[in-house]
């Protein structure tokens, strides 16, 4: 008896989520859509989730939603080296094109220029803001990874 309530928590769970993540892949399929038709180099990949984008010797991968969080994923294969500057500025840049519909850009940006950052490894945890989580991270000469959602 004492699962009772439990179960019920179980059960009631997967008709939550499912209205939740609706309304939050809502709006990142409407920001995807109205992307691709702006930019002829993107394409709406075949989970019409995925966003890719291939320009200047550069393959990027954007994918977003969530149910609880609302967040995005942006993966940029490149054969470019990047200074801590250039990485940086180019982190900026991707998340003013893929992210400013989602987070705030110019206290992104701030927090960069202000060096509120914490480096650990080859990722690094940028403040923007008490709600957004943001994490950027590269391998020189191969890929970048930003990762950022909204609590």
């Amino acid at each position: 008896m004492k699962l009772l309530p439990i179960l019920l928590i179980l059960v009631s769970l997967p008709g939550y989520a499912e209205e939740d993540c609706v309304f939050d892949e809502a709006a990142y399929i409407g920001f995807i859509q109205q992307y691709s038709e702006r930019n002829k180099h993107a394409n709406i990949g075949p989970d019409a989730k995925t966003l890719k984008v291939s320009r200047n010797n550069e393959e990027i991968q954007v994918q977003g939603g969530g149910c609880v969080h609302l967040g995005v994923a942006i993966e940029v294969k490149t054969s470019q080296s990047f200074t801590e500057k250039q990485f940086l500025q180019k982190t900026l840049d991707l998340a003013n094109e893929f992210g400013d519909w989602l987070i705030n850009t110019r206290k992104l940006k701030d927090s960069i220029e202000q060096g509120r950052y914490q480096k650990i490894d080859n990722t690094w945890l940028i403040e923007v803001d008490a709600m957004t989580v943001f994490s950027a991270s590269y391998e020189n000469g191969k890929k970048m990874n930003i990762d950022f959602y909204i609590n």
